[in-house]
């Protein structure tokens, strides 16, 4: 739909005059439940990320998917089957994998945090963790072993922390700036794995043991969902792709979210950002 700017008729998308007054048609935006102040932060960041790696080193990182032609390595949860992994997503992120040294923890706060009734563990430990080394040459990240259950969840523990191993091991931001996990968080977006980290923000399971069940919400990540769903319309507009098909693996509610905002930006909504690609639908 179209709105007269002047007295608010509404006509059809194809109508670009007003037969009332003859003022020209606004397209009519969709309401975000972004505020703009975030809005404006991802924009500007992506801005960043854009002028510290390039256009044409972002437009040639393909989007990953959850899908075997992507992970064709067989997993099982084990130690073995996570470097893998963290090969796959290390050529993905362009991060040499003889360069980073990976470990695992446990969790102690796991089970206590099940047994909550009524809350949820609302990131009651971390997914993953980055660390430097004695050797300078390597970077350490390690990874929760709760995480290795769910091969989705591990894929964005895994690119969050490689996304730490480029930005803060590449010295291009520093532990001091107070916003650097939520960079860190947009810049997977930005070289393709926002699928697994926005899908990865909030989940709710069903858990059982010999004597209790229940349910748990369970976060991971900086960035909201509807801050992940943004940042992914942002990265599809300014590719050119207007229906891409990757949204189809998105969660429900950062697909709704999604939907809402590239209509926004389809529509010509108010943004800092370019696009880099003319349009092009994507089946």
């Amino acid at each position: 739909m179209r709105t007269c700017p002047y007295c608010g008729m509404e006509y059809p998308d194809d109508a670009t005059v007003c037969a009332t007054d003859g003022e020209s048609l606004m397209p009519q935006l969709p309401d975000l439940r972004l505020e703009k102040d975030q809005r404006e932060w991802i924009e500007k960041s992506l801005q960043w990320l854009m002028t510290e790696f390039g256009a044409d080193y972002f437009l040639r990182h393909q989007t990953v998917l959850p899908q075997e032609s992507f992970f064709p390595d067989k997993y099982d949860g084990t130690e073995e089957s996570v470097l893998k992994v963290v090969n796959r997503v290390c050529s993905y992120m362009d991060v040499n994998p003889d360069l980073v040294e990976v470990e695992f923890f446990i969790d102690q706060d796991d089970m206590a945090s099940k047994y909550r009734l009524g809350g949820s563990d609302n990131r009651s430990g971390a997914a993953g963790l980055y660390s430097g080394t004695s050797d300078k040459t390597k970077q350490k990240i390690s990874i929760n072993e709760s995480v290795m259950k769910n091969s989705d969840k591990l894929v964005a523990t895994v690119a969050h922390e490689l996304g730490h191993v480029i930005l803060l091991g590449g010295g291009k931001i520093s532990h001091e700036d107070e916003d650097q996990e939520y960079v860190t968080d947009l810049l997977t977006v930005f070289l393709g794995f926002g699928i697994f980290t926005a899908n990865s923000t909030f989940q709710f399971s069903q858990w059982q043991d010999n004597s209790h069940f229940g349910w748990r919400a369970s976060r991971q990540g900086y960035m909201s969902e509807e801050m992940f769903a943004y940042s992914l319309a942002a990265y599809a507009w300014m590719r050119g792709e207007t229906k891409p098909s990757w949204s189809k693996y998105l969660t429900v509610d950062v697909g709704n979210y999604f939907e809402k905002y590239l209509k926004y930006f389809e529509k010509g909504g108010q943004t800092l950002l370019s696009r880099l690609v003319p349009s092009t639908v994507h089946a």
